[in-house]
C-alpha cells in the first residue's frame, strides 16, 4: 500500500511540474526592463517553484528513508520454529528469517532488519539482511507471544 501512495505522489508531482513548464511560456509574452520589480505572477511562479522542489525533496526523503532497514537488539533464543529475538525496544518476540547464519541462541545481537507480516504461527517475523552488533550472552526471558 506504501508503494502505491509513493507511485501515486510521484505521478501528480511529474504532472504537476510538467503543466506548470507547459503554462509559462504562454503567459511571459511581454518584456519588462531590468530594473523593474516582481509582478504578481512573478511572485506566484516562485511559489510554485519553491512548492514543486519541496514536494521533490519530501518525496525522496520518503522514498530513501522508506527503504532503510530498522536496527533492532535483543536476545536471541532457540523456538519452535527456529532462532527468535526478544527485542528490548517494544518487548515484543520475532521470528527470525533470513540471513540468521552467524547469531547464536543466548547472545544479545543488534540486526538490520526489516519488520514482515505474521508468519503461519502468528508470531511476527524480522527479515534479517545482516548481523550488525553481537553484545555476546544475554540471559534470556521467556518468549511472549
Amino acid at each position: 500500500m506504501i508503494a502505491r501512495i509513493r507511485h501515486t505522489i510521484t505521478g501528480l508531482t511529474i504532472c504537476a511540474i510538467l503543466g506548470a513548464n507547459g503554462i509559462r511560456p504562454a503567459m511571459a509574452v511581454q518584456p519588462r526592463p531590468a530594473n523593474s520589480l516582481p509582478t504578481r505572477t512573478d511572485v506566484v511562479w516562485i511559489g510554485v517553484g519553491i512548492a514543486a522542489i519541496g514536494a521533490g525533496i519530501a518525496i525522496g526523503v520518503i522514498l530513501a528513508v522508506g527503504h532503510h532497514n530498522h536496527n533492532v537488539t535483543g536476545c536471541a533464543a532457540a523456538g519452535p520454529e527456529g532462532l527468535q529475538l526478544l527485542s528490548e525496544g517494544d518487548q515484543q518476540t520475532y521470528a527470525l528469517v533470513g540471513n540468521v547464519g552467524g547469531i547464536k541462541a543466548g547472545e544479545r545481537v543488534r540486526v538490520s532488519a526489516r519488520k514482515q507480516k505474521s508468519g503461519s504461527g502468528g508470531t511476527r517475523q524480522l527479515l534479517v539482511d545482516k548481523l550488525t552488533k553481537d553484545f555476546g550472552a544475554c540471559t534470556v526471558s521467556p518468549a511472549h507471544p
